[in-house]
């Protein structure tokens, strides 16, 4: 039986309103279901450009479900031109993960498994460590940097970007304490994700976004503030040649969970990826499957 897809609009409880993609085979499915006794399913949550825009990301879902994880693809507010138009608040976006969970919760799925890739990475780190879902049966990080205000940060250090991290925080500091709801103020940052000044090596932001993301005090969007209160099951897949996020990112992570005290977390590196796993399908799907069996 080939993968089904389902287009589903998801109203969070604050009102906001997110598509989302369910992958479902049925057949593994069942298969799954009668070999463990669960009906586990993924959550996944995509980063900033959107889970179709990029290398392998493209694949993964349909391939858990074709090993009998159905997989509910989060459009959330932090991605795509969220981050422009001003809804990008970090710790907001957990209604949307809220509200996927809920959907599939309503369909009989009593086993989750919570997984991001980048930024939705990131933030599915910080809805496990602030909600853990019941039944959580692991997270599942691809290219989860330490924190994204460091990414942001170092990235502009190492590209000269313009204007630089440390001006803009103390730009939008000083304008977000005299206007904290302000969303009409848009900030271009050029070099700030690679060298040069085209688009691909920029970024765009409102000062409310920028700050509440990747601002010196969003602790929320710190992964490595998040991990060390989650309890399920760790999996974090990371490239060994990514230039977003530096691959000792995923060993530093893994270190502050371990340390405080989760003993079930792992570390899988993908040679020759880049921070998109580009071209590195098969592996990158057979590391997350292979982890998935025995716990999911």
């Amino acid at each position: 039986m080939a993968v089904e897809r389902e287009l589903v609009t998801l109203a969070a409880s604050d009102g906001a309103v997110h598509d989302a993609l369910f992958h479902l085979d049925e057949r593994a499915l069942r298969r799954r279901e009668r070999r463990t006794g669960r009906r586990t399913a993924v959550v996944h949550a995509h980063g900033v450009m959107g889970n179709f825009l990029v290398g392998t990301l493209r694949f993964l879902p349909a391939a858990l479900a074709h090993a009998g994880y159905p997989t509910l693809v989060l459009e959330t507010r932090l991605a795509n031109i969220g981050q422009l138009f001003g809804e990008a608040i970090f710790d907001d976006a957990l209604l949307d993960l809220e509200a996927g969970e809920a959907w599939l919760r309503e369909r009989g799925f009593e086993s989750l498994v919570m997984a991001g890739y980048s930024s939705g990475a990131t933030l599915a780190t910080r809805y496990v460590a602030a909600r853990t879902p019941e039944n959580l049966r692991g997270l599942v990080c691809l290219g989860n940097p330490w924190g994204l205000p460091q990414s942001s940060e170092r990235r502009s250090d190492r590209f000269g970007a313009t204007p630089s991290y440390q001006e803009l925080a103390e730009l939008i500091e000083g304008r977000i304490a005299g206007d904290p709801v302000s969303t009409d103020r848009i900030v271009v940052i050029a070099c700030s994700r690679g060298p040069g000044h085209s688009p691909a090596a920029s970024e765009v932001y409102t000062h409310r976004t920028w700050w509440h993301t990747r601002g010196p005090q969003a602790h929320a969007a710190m992964a490595h503030r998040q991990i060390i209160d989650v309890r399920a099951p760790i999996l974090l897949v990371q490239g060994t040649s990514d230039e977003v996020v530096y691959p000792e990112e995923a060993e530093r992570l893994a270190s502050v969970a371990r340390a405080a005290g989760n003993e079930d977390v792992e570390v899988v590196w993908i040679e020759g990826a880049d921070h998109a796993f580009s071209n590195r399908d098969i592996p990158t799907i057979d590391a997350v499957v292979r982890w998935l069996d025995p716990r999911a």
